[in-house]
């Protein structure tokens, strides 16, 4: 509801942002309530909550200024509405998930009003740590830093690194929100950054840096005051991790496309996207700013399909844009937590219309698609199962089971039974490599046959990636042998071949950069780290290479896929991403093998083969000499594009109707 004002404008004003947490409210609400300091107004921002937090506020039993955006619009934003909506002399945070002890006003205001030098004032905060489903009592502490004591605040200026990981947010953050009473005098210079801006883990971080660095003090009152949530939901959560869910730990239920479908982000919105800790930065306005929109062609007076795609993407999620320029119509239902790296909707380019999770059956149904497209990998399972089974049920419409990886994970994930039964009832299956539809034959006791079964690699990248920006090589101007390696970092001697006279450059996320470091790679002048690039920066920087690494691993199959692990049958997406940049693919030669990478490379004749590290240096040398494997690479990398293959795909789609 919305108060009246009152006719002189309160000490403080709360400010509570909310979304998704009317079950929490109730807590919230009462203890603010209960403070013993009452000079305060309570402003409560509802930032687009399709819940129930209008009507628990209108019950909370005293004045509310209630403010409520009709969409989500982010916590950066809701703070900067509420600030200026706010009348009081001070600014407290009380986020709807948190709670206040009965003196924490009182104590935050007895310290700015009795000493006029502090700026921000702080009570100590109650927290559970990793260990909180054993642990008998919260941790009591005054800030969330372990390294920084009260008195010690300045310190964080010019600190904007993450935490380690013992701290309890990997974006070391100082204060939570709900800890803080401080003036107004620096808020024109530190607005809080907004979605458009900029979605990072970071956010309370950086605002007490840029407070502190613009000459506030702060300050603790001596005292533990008021308690920070621990649940799932969290935003810091959302965007790095580092939870619980349920009873266990789990990489799943974070990241940037966990982050859109929580927060309702509207799909064609791109983001920058700033994680602190596991979860890939991704700056997308700079990625797809260059991206072609499909333009549907005529298709010889055909229709094209309505498909809806369930589950997950993978990488190179841009790909299925050349599916809407043949004119197909995209519906995307996607798993509800897909992992960090993996990229469901919505999208943040247009062409895929997404299907409401909270009551799918009723879309799905409505939509009637021609075509259920189940995909990708070992995560999306649970959920691509669970359609197929309505499908079953109801629509009966052709179910297609596109699986990339990996088998032996959703083995001992407990999802065999899910994986089994999509590959042998869906009217229609695509392995990712000849050698994994293979296996599943060996494995299953059963042959499958080619109306109803294709070979398509699931992570191949889009043509628009693959331009003519040609750098030159670093090998032109020192002589010396220049690899490289996108991703994961998958060599486990980096330092020894670096000491072979091989620079290998690697271009991976800040956590993998410091695991090369750790391992002492790092100390190499032939070893480079670099920041991650975006498919339209591939041949641009990566071109200047030799080069790049796959996964390096010995097989032991003996050529009997019964034995195969999933080293033998995967092709890497990072295959793609080198095919784009012109560079051939080291691998070990693994002679007497079967192994996916290794068949592929030979029948594009793009492999850089390898016994030992002796015979590497030397088939290096040679393909800089030569650049044999460059020149086919260049001639063969429109074949590892989706565009390549999408008439393919369309064709066996449409013969299963």
């Amino acid at each position: 509801m919305t108060v009246p004002a009152r006719l002189s404008a309160p000490l403080v004003s709360v400010l509570m942002p909310s979304y998704l947490q009317a079950h929490f409210l109730p807590r919230a609400l009462a203890s603010l309530g209960a403070q013993r300091f009452r000079d305060w107004e309570a402003v409560v921002f509802d930032d687009g909550s399709p819940d129930e937090t209008a009507e628990v506020v209108r019950k909370c039993g005293f004045p509310v200024r209630y403010l409520r955006s009709e969409v989500n619009i982010g916590l950066g934003a809701a703070l900067n509405r509420a600030t200026a909506a706010a009348r009081g002399k001070y600014l407290a945070y009380l986020p709807s998930d948190d709670y206040y002890d009965v003196e924490h006003l009182a104590e935050c205001v007895r310290l700015l009003e009795t000493d006029q030098a502090v700026y921000l004032a702080y009570g100590g905060v109650r927290w559970h740590d990793k260990t909180a489903l054993n642990a008998r009592n919260p941790s009591a502490t005054p800030t969330l830093r372990p390294d920084v004591r009260p008195g010690e605040e300045g310190r964080i200026a010019d600190d904007p690194n993450p935490g380690p990981r013992e701290w309890p947010l990997p974006s070391g953050n100082l204060l939570a929100l709900v800890q803080v009473v401080h003036r107004r005098d620096l808020e024109a210079a530190t607005r809080w950054p907004e979605r458009g801006e900029v979605v990072s883990d970071a956010l309370e971080a950086d605002h007490w840096r840029a407070l502190v660095r613009r000459g506030a003090r702060f300050a603790h009152t001596g005292s533990v005051s008021c308690g920070w949530s621990d649940h799932p939901a969290q935003r810091h959560k959302i965007i790095s991790g580092r939870g619980l869910r349920g009873n266990t730990w789990s990489r799943q239920g974070f990241g940037l496309s966990h982050y859109r479908r929580h927060y309702g982000v509207a799909s064609g919105t791109k983001l920058r996207w700033l994680p602190s800790d596991q979860a890939l930065s991704v700056d997308e306005e700079r990625e797809y700013r260059f991206l072609p929109v499909p333009t549907p062609r005529p298709r010889g007076g055909r229709e094209g399909l309505t498909i809806l795609l369930v589950g997950s993407l993978g990488f190179n999620p841009e790909r299925v844009l050349a599916l809407v320029e043949r004119g197909h119509r995209l519906h995307g239902l996607w798993m509800p937590e897909p992992d960090f790296w993996d990229r469901t909707g919505p999208l943040p380019f247009p062409g895929v219309e997404d299907v409401p999770h909270r009551d799918w059956v009723d879309h799905v149904r409505a939509l009637r698609p021609d075509i259920v497209y189940g995909l990708l990998n070992w995560q999306a399972l649970p959920f691509v199962h669970e359609v197929f089974q309505h499908n079953e049920r109801t629509l009966r419409a052709p179910f297609v089971f596109h699986f990339k990886e990996s088998p032996m994970v959703a083995e001992r994930a407990g999802l065999w039974r899910e994986l089994t039964t999509l590959v042998t009832r869906s009217t229609g299956r695509i392995f990712a490599s000849p050698e994994l539809r293979e296996w599943f034959s060996l494995a299953l006791g059963r042959e499958f046959d080619d109306g109803d079964t294709l070979v398509l690699d699931g992570d191949l990248p889009t043509r628009a990636w693959m331009t003519d920006d040609w750098s030159d090589r670093l090998s032109s101007s020192d002589g010396e042998v220049h690899t490289v390696s996108v991703g994961r970092t998958l060599l486990d001697d980096v330092a020894a071949i670096a000491r072979s006279g091989v620079h290998v450059h690697l271009y991976s996320h800040g956590y993998m950069r410091r695991g090369v470091r750790w391992a002492g790679a790092g100390s190499d002048d032939r070893v480079h780290v670099h920041p991650p690039v975006t498919g339209r920066e591939w041949v641009r920087e990566l071109s200047r290479y030799d080069a790049a690494w796959s996964h390096i691993f010995p097989s032991h199959n003996g050529g009997d896929l019964r034995k195969a692990v999933w080293n033998d049958l995967n092709l890497p997406a990072r295959l793609g991403t080198y095919a784009a940049a012109g560079l051939p693919w080291i691998h070990l030669a693994n002679e007497g093998h079967r192994v996916a990478v290794g068949g592929l490379a030979g029948r594009l004749g793009v492999g850089i083969a390898y016994r030992d590290r002796d015979d590497l240096v030397d088939r290096l040398r040679t393909e800089v000499a030569s650049r044999n494997g460059t020149t086919r690479m260049r001639a063969a990398r429109h074949t590892l594009s989706f565009e390549h293959h999408v008439d393919r795909l369309t064709t066996f789609l449409e013969g299963l109707l």
